[in-house]
């Protein structure tokens, strides 16, 4: 999906569905990564709002968010990420050297693949988190999640999302080679926590 267009109509539509969505998956992945991360990278057409979430919870924190096409980083732009530095580049091939204590991939089902996850842990600093699968969190007020459930899953229908099994993404992970730093979460959605100690 990385080289099909995208739906900027739509995935502006879902940024904005999400929007109360974010500051509780950003507590959620601050507790599971590393201590005072300085440098985050957040990746793909959803990115900006877990940034901007953990620019306000924590101190000293650089975001960086890479997208996939440029229409959607003008999008991501107009949605007022001000701090926040946005990038266009391959998620296959990140263009970055191992600078990031901390890289989210919300959304990551529509794209990933197993040369994905050996850049997401390549692109980390030692003793580095990478947090790479979709979901509400488990700090989701129920409440938020019933309120915009169906309108997420018909978006993401249009978009064309790739649902992904716990054995799917098990199995993506073993050709990857990257079992002994990987962990898999089912907390609040399907999640893939890649460890650089």
């Amino acid at each position: 999906m990385e080289g099909k267009a995208l739906d900027i109509e739509l995935i502006s539509r879902l940024n904005e569905l999400w929007g109360p969505i974010y500051p509780h998956l950003a507590q959620w992945i601050a507790h599971r990564g590393p201590p005072k991360p300085q440098c985050v990278l957040e990746m793909g057409p959803f990115s900006g709002g877990i940034s901007r979430s953990l620019m306000i919870q924590m101190e000293n924190v650089n975001a960086t968010c890479l997208m996939p096409q440029q229409s959607v980083a003008a999008s991501i732009r107009e949605q007022s990420t001000s701090g926040i530095q946005i990038l266009v580049g391959s998620l296959e091939q990140l263009p970055f050297a191992a600078s990031f204590d901390l890289a989210v991939f919300r959304g990551a089902f529509f794209f990933l693949t197993p040369k994905m996850i050996k850049e997401a842990y390549r692109i980390l600093k030692p003793a580095g988190r990478a947090l790479l699968g979709g979901g509400y969190g488990p700090l989701t007020p129920p409440e938020e999640i019933s309120r915009i459930a169906e309108e997420s899953k018909r978006l993401n229908y249009r978009l064309g999302k790739r649902w992904m099994s716990k054995a799917e993404l098990e199995e993506m992970i073993s050709d990857a080679q990257m079992a002994e730093q990987s962990e898999v979460l089912e907390e609040g959605g399907l999640w893939l926590m890649l460890r650089k100690d």
